[in-house]
């Protein structure tokens, strides 16, 4: 009985041992336990981003652990897949330092044409991912000078009304006078023009030479026949005595309130005003540029006198006369002497030249600017009959 029981003991362990991967049971055969499975590897992170200041990668995803095994003895748990390092992240980019702005350059000087300032140097050179920095900006045209030495009266800048021609009237030291003036066509705001005053003769007055009418030679035209030949540079003016005549205390006021009028109101050139007149005209024409030799750049009596009075002043100023050599009114020898006062006091010599009508001449060595000419003609009291085409040739050559 025991033999018996060994044998079968013997064989069973016989059998246990043949089995592969089969475990043992006390009584009836046991089903053997499945292993667990696998666990996954966990997913690489990515790297980081590289960048101003570098993204951090993502870590890697756990692994999953394993299932256990039913039943028999379970299987060694899945070990967990290893979680990858996290990537490093990126360094972050130093941040270029900015270039310097170029210094603007300079306002450009005033000028015939005013030079552009000088061109800013260009910014210094950008940080390691730096912005290049901006050039200078050019300097401003500087503004063009005015055009053969004018000097642009404030209407040029200020005026903010458009001048009409016609008939007006001023305040001079609290009389009421009144003058007639005519705007050249196209009048341009902004551009210096000549201001031609004319004087009107005792038995005359502005309407007569703002219409061209006598004394002026028939035809001639307005303003001593100096309108039409002027091109629309100039500016004229007929003044208007006061009902005693030129020659009075209210004169000088009166011309003062005109030509500060028409600065402030008008593009005048103040360097270029001329005043013209014709015998009693003529007479106020001459003791204005005695008086005003830094106001009026140039006179133009027509068959005047000093009228026994002194020329006061000394400025010198240009002078241009003429007389009728068989004036019964004035006579021309008064006319002369008018004549050697500006050739005395423009520093003139003597000497003349044969100029243009015949019977005109222009003194010599007068200071520089500061020229005389003087014309005399057949004629009686009258202007002469070149009156207007003499006298713009000396005018328009200021």
């Amino acid at each position: 009985m025991m033999i018996a029981r060994t044998y079968r003991h013997v064989r069973w362990v016989l059998l246990c041992v043949a089995a592969t991967a089969v475990a043992c049971g006390s009584s009836g055969t046991m089903a053997t336990g499945t292993g667990g499975a696998s666990g996954t590897a966990g997913t690489s992170g990515g790297a980081g981003t590289s960048g101003g200041a570098g993204t951090s990668g993502d870590a890697g995803t756990s692994g999953t652990a394993g299932t256990s095994g039913s039943a028999g003895t379970g299987g060694p748990t899945g070990g967990g897949g290893s979680a990858v390092t996290t990537g490093t992240a990126g360094t972050s980019g130093s941040a270029g330092t900015t270039g310097s702005a170029g210094t603007s350059g300079s306002a450009g000087t005033t000028g015939a044409a005013g030079r552009g300032g000088t061109t800013g140097a260009a910014g210094s050179t950008a940080g390691r991912g730096g912005t290049t920095g901006a050039a200078g900006s050019s300097g401003t045209t500087g503004t063009a000078g005015a055009a053969g030495g004018a000097m642009p009266s404030a209407g040029c800048t200020s005026a903010t009304t458009t001048p009409a021609s016609g008939r007006f009237t001023i305040d001079a030291s609290g009389t009421s006078r009144e003058y007639i003036i005519k705007m050249p066509a196209g009048y341009d705001p902004r551009h210096p023009y000549r201001l031609i005053i004319a004087l009107h003769g005792a038995m005359y007055d502005d309407t007569s030479v703002d219409a061209g009418g006598p004394p002026t030679a028939a035809g001639a035209g307005p303003y001593y026949g100096i309108e039409p030949l002027s091109g629309g540079s100039a500016i004229f003016v007929a003044a208007q005595a006061t009902s005693s005549g030129w020659t009075n205390a209210n004169d000088l006021p009166y011309v003062n309130a005109m030509i500060a009028r028409f600065e402030s109101q008008l593009c005048i050139d103040q360097s270029r005003i001329f005043m013209v007149g014709f015998s009693m005209g003529s007479i106020e024409t001459i003791q204005l540029g005695c008086t005003l030799g830094n106001v009026l750049r140039a006179i133009a009596p027509m068959s005047g006198s000093l009228q026994g009075r002194s020329c006061t002043g000394n400025t010198p100023i240009a002078y241009w006369g003429s007389h009728g050599t068989n004036d019964p009114t004035i006579p021309i020898a008064q006319g002369r002497g008018v004549r050697d006062t500006f050739v005395a006091r423009n520093h003139c010599t003597t000497t003349t030249v044969a100029g243009s009508p015949s019977g005109c001449v222009t003194y010599q060595g007068c200071d520089a600017g500061k020229p005389v000419g003087w014309c005399e003609f057949d004629g009686v009291h009258q202007p002469p009959p070149y009156s207007g085409s003499a006298i713009w040739t000396f005018f328009s050559q200021f």
